[in-house]
C-alpha cells in the first residue's frame, strides 16, 4: 500500500511540472507519460490496498443481523437466552453479546483477545434440565425453633397458596419486626415437600433479584451444564431462570423485603404457574398481584410465652414481670426475641435489668447484642440489632421520599400510641391537610403507623416511638413535645362541663396524659372533664402531678396551689377513700388558717369537709366534735340561717347520734 501512494504522488508531480521545464523532444514525451502511467498505477494499488484492510478488519465479526430481525433480551433462540444487548449469530444457535467480543490494542502495542459470548459453552435446554428428586431448596436459614402465636397466620397461608391453578401470588405485610420473613421461612420449610422447588429471594432492590434469580439459574444447571452457568452473566442466567419458571409448575419463591411492587411486576407477569410469595413493610398496591395478609402483633399470652422460651427455664422468672416486658415491648415478635436471646446470653441480666435498660435507653436495649463469640452465625443476622436497623432504614428512605412524613412520625411518637385523630395534625407547622394527609399515607405504607378503616385514626407501635424519640437531641424532644401539647389544645372542646363535650375528652384523654403540661390550663380543662364525669380516680391521678407542678412554679401556698389541694383531697373522698381525704383535708386547714385566715369561707369549708370524712373514716366522735366547733364560727360569721351552717348543723346531728349509738351505722 505505501508503494501505492509513492507511485500516485509521483506521477501527480510529474503531470502538473510546469511545461517550460520539460525536456525537449521525445524523451519529454515519454517522461509525461511515464508520469501518468504512475499516477493510475498509484491510484490502483490504492484502491486494491484499502479493499485488502476492509476485508482484514471485518474478518473476525459474524455476519450482520438486521436490528429489527434481533430477538428481545431473554427471549430463547436456538435453546438458547440472549441476555441484554446480546445479538443472534448463525450457527448452532450460539449466542455473542455484542459488547463481548473483538481485539484490544493497547497503547505499547499489546493485543488482549476478549471473551466472546460465542466462544462459551451455551445454556442448556430447559427441557434437559431436571430438578433432584428430593427437590430442590434454597432457603437463607432454617426456621427458628420458638415460633408461638402464628398458626391461623400459617392456615391462612397453605389455604391461599393451594386454590386453584395459575399463578397464585400471597403478599404479607406488616411493621418491620412483625414477623413477616419469619412466618414465610416457616411456611416455606414445612412445606418444601410439596414443591418440586422452593427458592427464596432476598428482593430489596432489583440487582439483588436479579442475583437471586441467577442463583437459580445455576442451581438448576449444576448436575447438568455446571461450567455454561458459571460463565453465562448475571443477565443470561437470570433469563433463563425466568424462563425455566414460566415453562414449570410446582415451585414455591419467596420475594423477601420487596421495597416497590414495580420490582417485581417484570417478573410475574412472565410466570403462567407456581406459587409465590411476598413480604414487605410496604402496604401499597399488593390486592393487584393477589392477595394479602396484614401481619399484627402477638396476642399478650403469646407475646410472654414467646418471651420466656426464648429466654430458657421459664419458672426462674417472674411471670408478671415477663408479662410487663412484653407489654412494654408492644407485643412485636422481633423485639421479644431480641430482648429474650439478650437475656439468656447476657451475664447479670434478668427481666428487670431488660426492664430498665428498656425504659432508659430504648435505642441501646434495642440494638444489644451479647458477645459475638457466644453468638451462632444466624442469631446474629436474625436478632442482634435488627429492630433498630431495620426502623433506621425505612426511617432514610421516607425523609428521602417525603421530609414531612418524618416530621409527622417525631410529633406522633409524642401522643399515646393508638387512635390519635388525624385532625389533631392538621395545624402542624401551617402545613395544608392534603400534606398531612399524603404524609400519613406514606407512613402507613411502610407500616410505621396503622390507619384506621375510615382513615380518621392513626396508631403508632410504642417501639417505634420510642426509637424515634431516643434519635431525638433532648432539646428538639422538648419542642416536639410542645408543639404537640399545642396542637391537642387547639382541638379540645370548650367546655369540659358539658355533656357534649364528653365524647372529644374521652378520645383525647390518653393523649392529652401524654405531652400536656400538669399545670396547663388545657390540663385543668382535662381535670374538669374528668369531674363532671365522675372519673375521680383518674382526676387524682393528673390532680396529683398538677399540685407537683404547681408548688415548683407558683409555690407551695400560691391560691391555685391551695384549690388544687382542696380538690384533690375531695376527689380521694369521692373515689372512696375516707381516710386519704381526712388526711389531706387535716394537712391542708392550718396552711388555709395561715394564709386566708381562720374564718374564711374557704378554710370553713375544708374544715366542714374533714368534720365529714373523719366521720367516713371511722371517727363519729372526732366529726361530732368538729361539726360543733365550727356551728359556732359557722353562725356568727355567715348567720343562723345560711346554707352552710344548717348543712353544717343537720351533719352535727347525725353524728351525734352515731357517736351516741353507733350500731346504727350499721341499719344505715
Amino acid at each position: 500500500m505505501v508503494v501505492a501512494v509513492v507511485l500516485l504522488a509521483a506521477g501527480l508531480v510529474g503531470f502538473f511540472a510546469d511545461p517550460l521545464h520539460l525536456p525537449e523532444g521525445l524523451l519529454g514525451v515519454l517522461d509525461q507519460r511515464a508520469s501518468v502511467i504512475g499516477m493510475f498505477v498509484g491510484i490502483a494499488g490504492l484502491l486494491v490496498a484499502g479493499a485488502a484492510l476492509l476485508a482484514q478488519l471485518r474478518s473476525p465479526f459474524p455476519p450482520s443481523v438486521p436490528v429489527s430481525a434481533q430477538p428481545p433480551a431473554g427471549q430463547i433462540v436456538g435453546g438458547q437466552v440472549l441476555g441484554p444487548g446480546a445479538v443472534s449469530a448463525s450457527g448452532a444457535g450460539a449466542v455473542a453479546t455484542g459488547s463481548n467480543h473483538g481485539v484490544i490494542v493497547t497503547g505499547d502495542g499489546a493485543l488482549i483477545t476478549m471473551t466472546s459470548a460465542a466462544s462459551r459453552p451455551p445454556l442448556p435446554a430447559m427441557s434437559v434440565v431436571t430438578v433432584p428428586s428430593a427437590g430442590l431448596v434454597g432457603l437463607p436459614r432454617l426456621p427458628s425453633a420458638v415460633f408461638i402465636g402464628r398458626q391461623q397466620d400459617l392456615d391462612v397461608l397453605e389455604r391461599t397458596l393451594s386454590a386453584g391453578p395459575g399463578v397464585i401470588t400471597q403478599a404479607v405485610v406488616g411493621l418491620g419486626g412483625i414477623g413477616k420473613s419469619e412466618l414465610a421461612l416457616q411456611y416455606a420449610h414445612h412445606h418444601r415437600g410439596v414443591y418440586r422447588l422452593v427458592w427464596w429471594v432476598a428482593a430489596e432492590d432489583p440487582e439483588q433479584i436479579q442475583a437471586a434469580l441467577a442463583a437459580l439459574c445455576r442451581a438448576l444447571c449444576a448436575g447438568t451444564a455446571p461450567t455454561a452457568a458459571a460463565q453465562a452473566t448475571e443477565a443470561e442466567a437470570e433469563a433463563w431462570a425466568l424462563a425455566w419458571l414460566a415453562a414449570s409448575g410446582g415451585w414455591l419463591v419467596v420475594f423477601d423485603n420487596v421495597e416497590d411492587i414495580d420490582h417485581l411486576q417484570p417478573y410475574l407477569g412472565r410466570l403462567i404457574s407456581g406459587h409465590v410469595l411476598i413480604t414487605s413493610r410496604r402496604d401499597i398496591g399488593w390486592q393487584e398481584l393477589g392477595t394479602v395478609l396484614r401481619l399484627g402483633v402477638l396476642s399478650r399470652p403469646a407475646a410472654v410465652a414467646l418471651l420466656l422460651q426464648t429466654i430458657g427455664a421459664p419458672a426462674a422468672f417472674d411471670p408478671a414481670l415477663a408479662e410487663e416486658l412484653a407489654e412494654e415491648l408492644g407485643e412485636l415478635p422481633l423485639a421479644l426475641k431480641q430482648a429474650g436471646t439478650y437475656i439468656a446470653r447476657t451475664p447479670g441480666m434478668d427481666l428487670a435489668g431488660y426492664l430498665r435498660l428498656l425504659r432508659t435507653a430504648p435505642r441501646q436495649a434495642l440494638a444489644a447484642d451479647p458477645d459475638r463469640s457466644q453468638a451462632g452465625p444466624h442469631r446474629r443476622g436474625e436478632v442482634g440489632r435488627v429492630v433498630a436497623r431495620v426502623w433506621a432504614v425505612s426511617g432514610a428512605r421516607i425523609a428521602q421520599m417525603d421530609p414531612l412524613a418524618v416530621r409527622v412520625l417525631e410529633v406522633l411518637a409524642c401522643y399515646a400510641p393508638d387512635d390519635l385523630p388525624c385532625e389533631v395534625l392538621y395545624g402542624l407547622d401551617g402545613i395544608e391537610e392534603t400534606a398531612i394527609l399524603k404524609a400519613l399515607g406514606l407512613l402507613a405504607s411502610y407500616s410505621m403507623i396503622n390507619q384506621s378503616p375510615d382513615g380518621r385514626r392513626v396508631s403508632v407501635h410504642r417501639l417505634v416511638q420510642a426509637v424515634t424519640l431516643s434519635s431525638m437531641s433532648e432539646h428538639e424532644r422538648a419542642a416536639t413535645r410542645a408543639i404537640a401539647a399545642e396542637l391537642l389544645q387547639s382541638v379540645l372542646p370548650p367546655d369540659p362541663e358539658r355533656s357534649s363535650s364528653w365524647p372529644g375528652y374521652a378520645q383525647l384523654l390518653p393523649h392529652a396524659r401524654a405531652v400536656l403540661a400538669p399545670d396547663s390550663p388545657a390540663m385543668e380543662s382535662v381535670i374538669d372533664y374528668l369531674d363532671a364525669r365522675r372519673d375521680y380516680r383518674t382526676a387524682h391521678i393528673l390532680q396529683r402531678h398538677r399540685i407537683t407542678a404547681l408548688h415548683e412554679k407558683l409555690g407551695p401556698e400560691h391560691p391555685e396551689t391551695l384549690n388544687a389541694r382542696f380538690n384533690l383531697a375531695l376527689w380521694s373522698g369521692e373515689d372512696g377513700d375516707a381516710a386519704r381525704a381526712r388526711d389531706q383535708f387535716a394537712a391542708l386547714v392550718p396552711v388555709l388558717e395561715r394564709v386566708l385566715g381562720p374564718e374564711h369561707p374557704n378554710t370553713l369549708t375544708t374544715r366542714a369537709n374533714l368534720a365529714l370524712y373523719s366521720g367516713k373514716a371511722g371517727d363519729a366522735v372526732g366529726a361530732r366534735d368538729q361539726y360543733a366547733a365550727l356551728v359556732s364560727v359557722l353562725e356568727r360569721v355567715s348567720g343562723s340561717e345560711h346554707p352552710a351552717t344548717v348543712t353544717a348543723r343537720d351533719n352535727l346531728a347525725f353524728w351525734t347520734k352515731l357517736a351516741k349509738w353507733p350500731f346504727l351505722r350499721l341499719l344505715g
